[in-house]
């Protein structure tokens, strides 16, 4: 570097490292940072064909001084460092950790700078440094996910940028920088992720309306009320996005200016983030206002009294610059003072923590320009509907949300070291953004502390909350921060809220939270609705409504301690005789043909009505996880008289579940028969376990509960269930190949079949034996019990048994060499299969299978590929695999010769 000695005029550069300070930066780490900032600008210098060394350059530390010799060209490097220097540090990004990754502030001026045998020196130099360190240019760049962002000093603005069309002069924004003993403007660039572009009217107006103009208003006050936002803000993209849509358009001579003042609602449960998204969004946009950005906290939900409209008012006048003593005393002549004093600005105004419509409404502007951002905790609904505000609400972070989150509180390193615990964290926290905060932060303010050793902290359910609530602020503890929420209720909505938290499955319809609230529907209705608009509870599709879980604990905590035993205790068995008689009455709608289950709980004061077997399914199917949480809730408690009919109420799980959800549900049902001494619910139920487990080929499972219901039917010498279990031995051995044994267990279950319920167990069994003797090359005689059996089924209204019967007869007819009289047997049980949503396995996929078997013998490949291709799909979705494999391996073969069509036995 020359040494040089007078004054001469340069074109002045400093750049400085975001975050150059980080405590996850080690010295290797800094170096390396170092290192790629000095290459990428002499990269992006000499893209504009400035020489380097050619340059006065001091080191700062994490900043850099370069001086650009006064013949440069300033147009030329304005448009053309910029992007490249954007270019530089990607790649560098790029191929480095993120420890070591660049993200820059560059201020540029020019004016005289001073060599002496110190150095420089100059005030042109002292205003660079401080546009440098000007917090809009921080701000800026921490909203921005670009890598640079760039603030010019109005003389180099006005000067040279904004006669460079190639410096894209539309998208920088003035400010105002305020910095120790520096204030001026400033225009504010972020090249790789620019301002929408503004006409030379707005920029016009932003010259002239900025404080240190000559043309500004003397005295003129603009405030900035903005309170500081999170460092490591992240997520919440599509809500940020559809802000800055709302953003009213700068006055333009070819745009008409908005009609009304844009009002925008956030809405959302306590600890969503509500604050810290306006906060965030607004200091990243509030250069967007010049007029200024005004904000209180109306304290609508937390410590301390609300703050009243005549408080707030008072506040925003006296930061308008009005006296103490000209601020109006009636709250009306305060609003409209405000009103005035807004009228033609472009002011942000920020109502944070609002608890009603009416607590807003006198601090909104009246004009068009300025913009309103409201958060609370109430869904505002008179705001929207009267005001026309938009709403924004709030729900739980998206899971990659959440991940960058924790990520970011815990560091990169330390959360890749243990991302098992990192995912338990999250699922622990619901994905709510204040306690994925505490509980993280609670993890990184201690490195001895294993995330580990916070999620076990977290796992018991009792004491979650607690764990999330060990701060003295109360703003950064869970349960307070619900409290605040809770508290506002009235008495009745307070007690639904409690109930709701006993309930025992993810989500509820209105019968069920009437049962719980032991009230009618119609009067639940509107409470359901309240605590909706408080965000407590939230609606979801078809009427229905859910709790996020650290929201239901908290219910269910706030039962333990206002509700007694007794009280809550009832709320739980209104709710349970409201699943176990429901699924009763849908499972009689279901199977009418089939053994009722017994009447074992009351009526509920509110049953909920039936009409057919449509809306029976409709039900069972929309309520089958609540009705398997209702009945592990009522199995781990052992409550014997709503375990043992709601497992019997499972069988519809065949159709709409997977064989495994059966099974777990029988077993609840079993245990809780066994323990209560009812032995023909015991066998019944081991006979609905056996025929699942069989379908799956658990032969050992199959034949232990078979040998225990077999027991039982003896003692109890019920000819029905005697039936059942001898009819099951023969199917049992039928589906193991054992045609002789499985015929004579049947040949004795036939007599015992005949009289018995209305005559569909002499149908089933008569099926059976025709299975059994074409197993046995008994063709003949098996067609005659086949259609014995669909004449009974016919005769008693049994679809999806004649269905079966059809499909079996249609086997049949194959092995007597008429196919097409198959495939037309065929097509009669599909059609009926498709009437109706039980056991499509065997009414849908069964008579496909074997109709893909008659046409592909016929030389109807195609055809019957497709058939294949159809059953295959059902059978994976009804969750039989065995099944799907057997079929695929047909479609494999394809071997008319060799094929053989498998039978399903009943």
């Amino acid at each position: 570097m020359v040494a040089k000695r007078g004054s001469q005029h340069h074109l002045i550069v400093v750049a400085d490292v975001e975050g150059f300070g980080d405590r996850r930066r080690t010295g290797p780490h800094q170096r390396a940072v170092r290192d790629g900032l000095y290459k990428a600008i002499e990269s992006a210098f000499g893209s504009a064909g400035v020489v380097w060394s050619d340059c006065y350059h001091e080191d700062r530390g994490d900043a850099v001084l370069v001086l650009v010799p006064g013949e440069v060209d300033k147009a030329v490097f304005v448009e053309t460092v910029l992007p490249t220097l954007v270019t530089r540090l990607r790649v560098h990004n790029d191929t480095h950790p993120d420890t070591q990754r660049i993200r820059l502030r560059i201020a540029l001026h020019a004016g005289e700078v001073g060599y002496d045998e110190h150095g420089v020196t100059s005030s042109s130099l002292t205003l660079a440094f401080r546009l440098c360190d000007a917090p809009p240019l921080k701000i800026a760049l921490a909203a921005s996910p670009g890598v640079l962002a760039v603030i010019a000093s109005d003389w180099l603005f006005d000067d040279v940028v904004r006669h460079t069309p190639g410096a894209a002069p539309a998208t920088w924004r003035a400010v105002s920088v305020e910095v120790k003993e520096i204030v001026t403007n400033g225009w504010i660039t972020l090249p790789d992720h620019p301002y929408p572009a503004a006409s030379d009217r707005a920029r016009a107006a932003h010259r002239t309306s900025r404080p240190g103009r000559p043309s500004a208003a003397p005295g003129r006050v603009v405030p900035r009320q903005l309170p500081g936002s999170v460092r490591d803000f992240t997520g919440r993209a599509e809500h940020l996005a559809a802000l800055d849509a709302l953003i009213p358009p700068e006055p333009d001579q070819y745009d008409e200016r908005p009609r009304s003042v844009v009002i925008t609602a956030v809405d959302g449960a306590g600890g969503m983030g509500k604050t810290t998204l306006a906060l965030h969004w607004a200091h990243r946009i509030q250069d967007r206002f010049p007029d200024g950005t005004l904000h209180v906290n109306l304290r609508g939900y937390g410590p301390g009294t609300p703050v009243t409209a005549g408080e707030a008012l008072s506040g925003f006048l006296r930061a308008l610059g009005v006296a103490a003593r000209a601020i109006p005393a009636d709250v009306d002549a305060q609003a409209a003072l405000l009103r005035s004093l807004l009228a033609g600005k472009r002011t942000l105004l920020v109502l944070d923590n609002a608890h009603s419509a009416e607590q807003i409404r006198p601090l909104l502007p009246g004009t068009a320009g300025c913009m309103v951002l409201v958060t609370s905790r109430d869904s505002l609904t008179g705001l929207v509907v009267t005001d026309a505000a938009h709403r924004l609400t709030l729900d739980l972070l998206a899971p990659s949300e959440a991940l960058d989150l924790v990520t970011g509180i815990l560091g990169v390193e330390r959360a890749a070291t243990e991302p098992d615990a990192v995912a338990e964290l999250i699922r622990l926290c619901a994905r709510l953004p204040l306690a994925l905060r505490v509980a993280a932060s609670r993890a990184a303010a201690h490195p001895h502390l294993r995330v580990a050793d916070v999620v076990t902290e977290l796992a018991d359910d009792h004491t979650r909350l607690d764990v999330l609530s060990e701060f003295a602020d109360e703003r950064a503890a869970v349960r307070a921060v619900f409290d605040w929420s809770y508290r506002r209720l009235p008495p009745e909505q307070a007690r639904l809220f409690r109930r709701l938290g006993l309930h025992p499955g993810p989500d509820m319809s209105l019968p069920a939270a009437a049962a719980l609230a032991e009230l009618p529907p119609a009067d639940t209705r509107p409470l359901l609705a309240a605590l909706a608009d408080a965000h407590l509870i939230e609606p979801t599709a078809g009427g229905r409504y859910r709790f996020h879980d650290l929201l239901r604990a908290y219910a269910a905590d706030q039962a333990r301690r206002y509700d007694t035993d007794e009280e809550r205790d009832r709320a739980v068995e209104a709710v349970l005789t409201f699943y176990t008689h429901t699924a009763r009455t849908a499972d009689h709608h279901l199977y009418p043909l089939i053994s009722r289950i017994p009447k074992a709980v009351a009526v509920p004061d509110h049953p909920h009505t039936l009409g057919d077997l449509d809306e029976a399914w409709t039900w069972l199917t929309t309520e089958r996880a609540n009705i398997l949480a209702a009945l592990q809730h009522s199995a781990r408690r052992r409550l014997d008289h709503h375990t043992i009919p709601l497992a019997r109420a499972c069988r519809f799980l065949g159709s709409a579940g997977s064989p495994h959800e059966s099974i777990d549900a029988y077993e609840s049902g079993i245990s809780a028969a066994n323990r209560a001494g009812n032995r023909a619910q015991e066998a019944r139920l081991l006979l609905s376990r056996e025929e699942i487990v069989a379908g799956l080929g658990w032969w050992d499972q199959a034949h232990a509960d078979l040998d225990r219901a077999a027991v039982l039917a003896g003692q109890l010498e019920n000819p029905e269930l005697q039936t059942q279990a001898f009819n099951a031995q023969g199917v049992l051995l039928l589906r193991q190949g054992q045609f002789e044994e499985a015929l004579r267990w049947l040949d004795l279950t036939l007599p015992l079949s005949q009289g018995i319920d209305t005559g569909r167990w002499e149908a089933v069994v008569e099926g059976n034996l025709s299975v059994a003797h074409l197993g046995l090359g008994h063709v003949q005689v098996a067609l005659e019990h086949a259609e014995r059996g669909l004449d009974l089924r016919r005769q008693v209204g049994d679809i999806t048994g004649e269905a079966w019967a059809l499909t079996h007869l249609a086997r049949t007819w194959h092995q007597l060499g008429d196919p097409d009289k198959a495939i037309a047997l065929c097509r009669g049980a599909i059609a009926l299969g498709h009437t109706t949503p039980l056991n499509r396995h065997n009414t849908v996929a069964d008579p496909l299978d074997v109709l893909a078997i008659c046409l592909h013998q016929l030389g109807r490949t195609d055809e019957a590929i497709t058939c294949w291709q159809e059953a295959t799909a059902v059978y994976d979705d009804a969750g039989y695999p065995n099944k799907s494999a057997e079929v695929r391996q047909r479609l494999h073969d394809a071997d008319p010769g060799d094929a053989d069509v498998t039978v399903t036995p009943r």
